[in-house]
């Protein structure tokens, strides 16, 4: 939801300032989304990612390929994050920012629309969950 919100304001602002920048508009025209706009991610650093997943400590509570949970914690809880590079980069951001209340996991459910994971908004800069999704995607992620 916060992606999306982000990225409607970023395309409106655009939609304002036109191609050369100025915000001048047509008297009774207001801001509008482009027919054609869709937002992409932008293409992280894995091993930023790796980074990020180690410093936000999601191994808690998810496993991921061969990545071993450490002596404490309550590992399991989460679903495992491997293979998931056929999914859409959005669509993990999406999944994180919203606590995980769509999950993607095969035999993995949350209850209706409850968070399924704690929401780390708060903890995470716009590009540190651009590389993190970068390292979920990754070949060889968990390895």
């Amino acid at each position: 939801m916060w992606l999306r919100t982000f990225a409607s304001c970023a395309a409106v602002l655009l939609t304002c300032l036109g191609p050369g920048g100025s915000s001048a508009q047509a008297e009774g025209s207001g801001p509008r989304v482009p027919a054609d706009w869709t937002f992409t991610l932008p293409a992280g650093d894995a091993a930023a990612g790796r980074s990020v997943f180690d410093r936000m400590e999601c191994v808690a509570c998810h496993t991921m390929g061969k990545a071993k949970p450490p002596t404490r914690g309550t590992s399991g809880v989460g679903p495992d994050l491997t293979n998931y590079s056929g999914l859409p980069p959005e669509y993990l951001a999406e999944s994180i920012i919203s606590a995980h209340t769509v999950v993607a996991a095969p035999g993995y459910t949350v209850e209706d629309g409850k968070a399924g994971m704690g929401n780390y908004n708060h903890f995470l800069t716009v590009q540190e969950l651009v590389d993190l999704v970068a390292f979920l995607r990754g070949p060889g992620a968990g390895n």
